[in-house]
């Protein structure tokens, strides 16, 4: 086992030395929030919410070593995101599938280590679901062999994993119970939720008191509990593979290799049992994953979490040997996806710095909105530069309008929650979804250049620009089509063009007071 989480890890982690910082989408916000923590004097417009809730893992971690470099203890936390999976794997695999099955079984699950939920900087889902396999592997002992000295390792693991986030915990609740339940009789049925689901109450319990206070949202909140969105089947099939693959551009598309060849080699061995991963929680698993919307409230990839269960759940049932040539092309796909991966890391990391080119422009504790008409420019899997102006905010102080700060549950929150249209998820997509009056064509149901889509565009504008001019001060604009630029408003000029980067700034910008 340690071999193979040593090469799994090795494989997929060595990138991380190419770069200052890894090019996760998600990432450059949480060290916006670690920054805001840091520094509350200089953002008395958010309130901290502590550090004892779900989803705080990665926050804790900045919080504790943020300080002697943010850049480099973010690094770190995604090297022991990488290991943690590295090593689990194996160590699921091995106790549940036996040794003869474990590299075989490695050959198809190598995606999930660097996975889509790494590549889109949910660090604290990745971790959560490596522990979520180790504490499968926990239960079954106590299965096995139940003793109270179990029952309290179980229980703080569980807590280890509520704590990373809640979402791979209930996935283990809910596999726990449906094995509880299909025990033949009564009694066996108390026995096994005594001896297997008792420990995982009080984490249980703060994962729902997490689910809570996301779904309850705040006052004035921009994030509305009732949205929903559930993607087309054909949809469905092919986030089967991208949510577990975690490439970065279509270079990395050789994880469809595994993706495909996984559930044709389980299939023969569907009727094979296995504790907690039987074939009826398979099934229960895809009917969930059709079931759940993609995104329910602002919780994104709802249903796609299930993703990464699925492949390990079939990765038991593989068989012991492969032919030569499925073996070789397996290996091979393994390690040119680590060796493109080290490319994609620099080719998008080359991006952030396009980008974030505007640094020195930017005054310190200047007003800041970003106005990103793209969200990418190399990337295809992620859209890497999404959450890329946080480097300002860490850079310069300036304003944080896109941080993660609309629910309860995250660690800051607004105190006075600005205008609707300024605090995500309105403002993170406003210039993109109105770059060219073609979109609002689109929706009024008019033909493209139709006079009344230019009219209505430019009147979205114009309110915009009353709620956000008196705000900021400097505008961070990416990807701006000429139509846009000319609404601009005349009190901002330009200080910066770089490439798709502009910079502006009023001519009696009030910036942030200083601490």
């Amino acid at each position: 086992m340690l071999l193979a989480g040593s090469v799994l890890f090795a494989l997929f982690a060595w990138p991380l030395l190419l770069v200052a910082v890894p090019p996760l989408q998600d990432l450059p916000n949480h060290l916006a929030t670690a920054h805001i923590i840091a520094h509350p004097e200089l953002y008395p417009e958010y309130t901290f919410n502590g550090l004892f809730k779900s989803n705080a893992l990665l926050t804790l971690w900045l919080w504790a070593f943020g300080a002697h470099g943010l850049f480099g203890a973010a690094r770190a936390f995604v090297a022991i995101v990488l290991a943690a999976n590295a090593f689990a794997l194996p160590l699921f695999v091995l106790h549940f599938a036996g040794r003869r099955h474990l590299w075989v079984a490695l050959l198809f699950l190598w995606p999930l280590v660097h996975s889509f939920a790494v590549s889109m900087g949910f660090l604290n889902f990745a971790f959560a679901f490596a522990g979520s396999l180790g504490l499968l592997v926990v239960l079954d002992r106590q299965r096995v062999t139940p003793s109270v000295r179990g029952a309290l390792g179980v229980a703080a693991l569980a807590g280890l994993v509520w704590y990373a986030h809640p979402f791979p915990l209930a996935v283990v609740g809910v596999l726990v119970a449906a094995h509880a339940l299909r025990q033949p009789t009564w009694r066996q049925r108390i026995q096994a939720g005594v001896t297997l689901l008792l420990p995982l109450v009080p984490a249980g319990l703060l994962a729902l008191a997490a689910a809570q206070h996301h779904l309850i949202k705040a006052q004035h909140s921009s994030a509305a509990p009732a949205n929903y969105l559930y993607l087309s089947p054909s949809m469905n099939l092919r986030h089967l593979w991208m949510d577990a693959s975690g490439a970065l551009t279509h270079w990395g598309s050789m994880t469809a290799v595994p993706a495909i060849l996984l559930p044709v080699l389980a299939w023969p061995r569907r009727r094979v049992e296995r504790p907690f991963l039987s074939g009826v929680a398979i099934v229960g698993l895809l009917i969930a994953y059709a079931a759940l919307p993609q995104m329910l409230s602002n919780w994104y990839y709802l249903n796609c979490r299930l993703v990464p269960f699925l492949w390990a759940a079939l990765a038991l049932r593989l068989p012991e040997t492969l032919p030569r040539p499925a073996t070789a092309l397996l290996v091979a796909c393994a390690l040119s996806f680590s060796a493109v991966q080290g490319v994609d890391y620099l080719r998008l990391d080359r991006d952030r710095a396009e980008l974030t080119a505007g640094i020195p422009a930017v005054p310190q504790h200047a007003r800041l909105m970003p106005l990103l008409f793209k969200h990418s420019k190399t990337s295809d899997y992620i859209a890497s530069l999404t959450h890329a102006w946080a480097y300002y905010t860490v850079a310069k102080d300036t304003s944080a309008p896109l941080v993660f700060g609309v629910e309860r549950s995250y660690p800051i929150t607004y105190r006075d929650f600005p205008p609707r249209e300024l605090i995500p998820p309105a403002l993170d997509m406003f210039a993109e979804r109105n770059a060219t009056p073609a979109p609002i064509c689109q929706k009024l149901g008019l033909a493209d250049g139709d006079p009344a889509c230019a009219i209505a565009w430019r009147e979205i504008w114009r309110g915009f620009w009353r709620q956000a001019e008196p705000r900021f001060d400097h505008l961070l604009i990416w990807a701006m089509p000429a139509e846009a630029r000319a609404l601009l408003p005349p009190s901002y000029r330009r200080v910066l063009m770089l490439g798709q980067l502009e910079i502006y700034g009023k001519d009696e910008a009030s910036t942030r007071p200083p601490p």
